[in-house]
């Protein structure tokens, strides 16, 4: 009996120190599943503020994003519109130029014309010449031949009309063939006595600086006239 008693109490001891461990791990259980909570309630708390912290960012850089895309289309715009401005001043200018230079074309054309054909738009007429004053070309034939009978030809008249030019011809003689035929012609150029008569530009222009020096020519508008006071 006495060993069944002690068994008993045995049995009882760790019966009772059983359970006061069951009630320690049931109460650490408890501690540690409040700590847990805690920390997930914290996690979670962070959690939540990071991904708000998140979404407002994400918010505000595409609210900056679309700012800055609306701003580079104005840019763009404004590029646009300044190249559209540029060509078209370019244009004008462009245009301008070429309206110049065509301009200017035509005054060269114009005074090249004038340089080498002459000018009969300022022609004037010169009185024919008094029958006492025939004794200037009275040794030179008269030749029947009109200024624009010239300019039709090219001046360059026929072997029938204008005598073949001689090499050993007088001074004097040319002198008087070029005068007589500024006579005719009522008015010649340089290229025109030149073709006509049968001259180099050096002679030429030699025998009208001496007519001009001794008073019987006169130069205007690129032509040579008998003077007025020569002949009257």
């Amino acid at each position: 009996m006495a060993l069944k008693n002690l068994w008993e109490q045995e049995r009882s001891q760790r019966l009772q120190i059983t359970a006061e461990r069951r009630q320690q791990v049931n109460q650490w259980k408890q501690l540690t599943q409040q700590e847990f909570q805690l920390q997930a309630d914290l996690l979670h708390q962070e959690l939540s503020s990071c991904v708000t912290s998140l979404h407002n960012n994400r918010k505000l850089q595409q609210q900056q994003f679309q700012q800055e895309i609306v701003e580079r289309q104005l840019e763009i715009l404004q590029i646009k519109t300044d190249v559209w401005q540029r060509q078209q001043e370019y244009r004008q200018q462009r245009a301008a130029k070429a309206q110049a230079l065509f301009q200017n074309l035509q005054n060269f054309r114009a005074i090249l014309h004038k340089n080498v054909w002459g000018d009969s738009s300022h022609e004037q007429a010169v009185s024919p010449t008094p029958a006492k004053k025939e004794k200037l070309v009275a040794t030179v034939p008269k030749w029947s031949i009109s200024r624009s009978a010239i300019k039709a030809t090219g001046f360059r008249p026929s072997a029938n009309t204008i005598p073949k030019k001689v090499p050993a011809l007088n001074a004097d003689t040319v002198k008087s063939k070029v005068l007589q035929y500024i006579q005719q012609a009522e008015g010649a150029t340089l290229i025109e006595i030149e073709e006509v008569i049968g001259l180099s530009r050096v002679e030429t222009i030699d025998i009208l600086r001496s007519s001009i020096k001794q008073g019987v020519l006169e130069q205007r508008d690129r032509q040579y006239f008998i003077r007025q006071q020569a002949i009257s």
